[in-house]
């Protein structure tokens, strides 16, 4: 039996579940809660930060998929108990037509497929990619032909939740542009990470993930 979802931020409450549906297939682990006026997302293990880096894929996907609706999305981290605990609640900041590049990721998260036939040269991916996780207030730092650092400018549970969002925006970005990226298989550890990259990052950029091209 399929329950009632109730609307949200001026969406009916089908369309606020095919919402939801595109962020549940990218993180299956994060609960949402919809309200008439704000949408929230919450970690089933609040101090787990892969928890937290997943419910940035969510937050993410539910922002494409709210301004494909033509609704700007406003989003709080960790907004606190008044949307009780969760790690991020999205209100309505608005309406705008969605441009051609959200259209774009929206695509490439509907079908999986990359939609570009020609592909770019490795310097143009390396900006592409970079730009992409700049949207998200994030770094890449490129570390030889097929890695890359993805890096926050803090520490703490708010940059791991905007780590998933630039994770999520970097890997749609390049399937858009005919690009495989995915977060490194083998573990990572984070402290030696950071230990290895400081000479080349300072104190500004804190490591967050690895991604592999290809």
């Amino acid at each position: 039996m399929t329950i009632a979802l109730p609307g949200s931020l001026g969406l009916a409450g089908e369309d606020v579940r095919g919402v939801l549906a595109l962020a549940r297939a990218a993180a299956p682990g994060v609960r949402f809660e919809v309200r008439p006026e704000q949408i929230e997302l919450h970690t089933t293990t609040p101090h787990s930060r892969e928890a937290r880096i997943a419910c940035g894929v969510a937050l993410l996907d539910v922002r494409l998929a709210l301004q494909g609706h033509g609704i700007r999305p406003l989003v709080t981290l960790l907004p606190g108990q008044s949307a009780g605990g969760a790690a991020a609640a999205v209100r309505l900041g608005g309406y705008q037509p969605a441009d051609p590049d959200v259209l774009a990721l929206l695509h490439a998260l509907r079908t999986n497929r990359r939609t570009w036939t020609t592909f770019p040269e490795p310097a143009s991916r390396r900006g592409l990619l970079s730009r992409a996780a700049e949207v998200e207030r994030a770094w890449v730092h490129v570390r030889g032909d097929d890695e890359l650092v993805l890096c926050t400018f803090n520490q703490g549970a708010a940059a791991e939740i905007r780590a998933g969002q630039a994770m999520q925006r970097v890997v749609l970005t390049a399937a858009t542009a005919g690009i495989a990226v995915a977060p490194a298989l083998d573990a990572v550890s984070l402290p030696a990470l950071r230990a290895d990259l400081r000479p080349y990052l300072g104190n500004t950029l804190v490591p967050q993930l690895v991604l592999r091209l290809g």
